[in-house]
């Protein structure tokens, strides 16, 4: 009787919990479909915008090692609720913003809120497949994915009817606290935690280790691609204006389509083929794309590559949160912090790379990471 209530428990969690993912992408989106109309309206050069937009990501990292020690301090429901406030307060500043400090000074907050979101709710999904004895990462993985398609999509059709981002952020700001409040008696009061007390702080044993190596490449490959993958196809494909995302767009439906069947694939495969299949799937993308300069070979080599990202951190996330030795909310964090590191610096490497040689020479690292990543999965242990 109790396993059954607990199960029927973990399904009101579970929508819950994808409504927090959710918010999580659609708030992303937003800020990102607004950034032209701040970057015009404060004057700034590229330049002077990606030293701005830096701002996110360090507010980011200086999340990552509170997370852990309030989720295993407070529960992450309460973190969750909590981290939503974060948007509240830092999405209407942003839309307001007269100042490039200020918009730094936001922008820290935003990305403060979303790293403490993005790891109280992947607790939470860990409680929920600890209930159901089965991975589920992925699935909520995609409703992130979805969330920031329909973002981005709602962003574009805003901006386009000049409603300011001052009201459209304050929208999204006050739909996420909303949805925080409402989902928070939904999700689980307990967090899984392993089996013997274990220290906030700890080293990571060396599965955890590979994992984490792992999801750098993977989150490294990402980065790159959100940056550079359009770059690519206009300039060195000199493809004309409306067909320059073709190649991004497939990358993200098939990143949204293997989230999707993510779950099924952990069930057949297990973590140890999946995760070999996957980083094979991008050294195999990136060498279409990159080797085979004809456009339609591009965007399909595109899409293998995003399929082959799909679940990479999903399931990495999940194998974390179920760690032995260390407590779900520092081992994710300790994942998350490596992994976010390699999304930020993956775009600057190509940068810097296809500045003394050329775009396409530097994402042929894009393969190497997958080959790479295919070889340290011989030293993961299936499950």
């Amino acid at each position: 009787m109790e396993a059954t209530t607990q199960v029927n428990n973990s399904r009101i969690a579970r929508m819950a919990t994808n409504a927090l993912f959710f918010i999580c992408g659609v708030s992303f989106a937003s800020w990102a479909s607004r950034i032209p109309d701040i970057k015009e309206k404060l004057h700034l050069s590229d330049a002077a915008l990606g030293s701005v937009l830096f701002a996110m990501p360090v507010g980011s990292l200086s999340a990552l090692p509170l997370a852990g020690i309030l989720i295993d301090k407070f529960g992450s429901r309460k973190i969750a609720v909590f981290a939503t406030i974060f948007y509240f307060v830092s999405m209407p500043l942003l839309g307001m913003a007269g100042t490039s400090w200020q918009v730094v000074f936001s922008l820290f907050l935003f990305g403060f809120g979303s790293d403490l979101l993005n790891i109280s709710m992947n607790v939470q999904a860990v409680g929920i497949e600890k209930i159901n004895k089965k991975s589920i990462m992925s699935s909520f993985h995609a409703i992130f994915s979805l969330g920031f398609m329909l973002g981005a999509a709602v962003g574009g059709i805003v901006a386009k009817e000049d409603i300011t981002p001052f009201v459209h952020l304050s929208v999204c700001g006050a739909f996420d606290f909303l949805i925080g409040l409402l989902t928070f008696r939904f999700l689980l009061s307990h967090d899984h935690k392993p089996d013997e007390p274990q220290p906030l702080f700890a080293m990571p044993d060396k599965s955890l280790i590979i994992l984490g190596i792992i999801c750098f490449c993977g989150m490294l490959c990402e980065g790159a691609m959100a940056d550079w993958s359009v770059l690519y196809y206009k300039d060195v494909l000199n493809q004309p204006g409306g067909f320059v995302t073709a190649g991004f767009t497939a990358f993200s439906v098939m990143m949204v389509t293997g989230r999707v069947a993510g779950d099924w694939m952990m069930a057949k495969l297990g973590l140890k083929n999946i995760l070999l299949l996957n980083c094979s799937l991008v050294a195999v993308g990136m060498t279409t794309a990159l080797v085979l300069k004809i456009p339609v070979l591009v965007v399909i080599g595109f899409g293998i590559t995003g399929l082959g990202l799909s679940t990479i951190v999903p399931l990495i996330y999940s194998e974390a949160g179920h760690s032995k030795t260390m407590a779900a909310g520092v081992a994710l964090a300790a994942i998350s912090t490596v992994g976010i590191f390699g999304f930020l610096i993956g775009p600057v490497i190509i940068g810097y790379i296809s500045e003394f040689t050329s775009l396409r020479f530097a994402l042929s690292i894009l393969i190497i990471l997958g080959l790479t990543g295919a070889f340290l999965t011989r030293k993961v242990s299936n499950s």
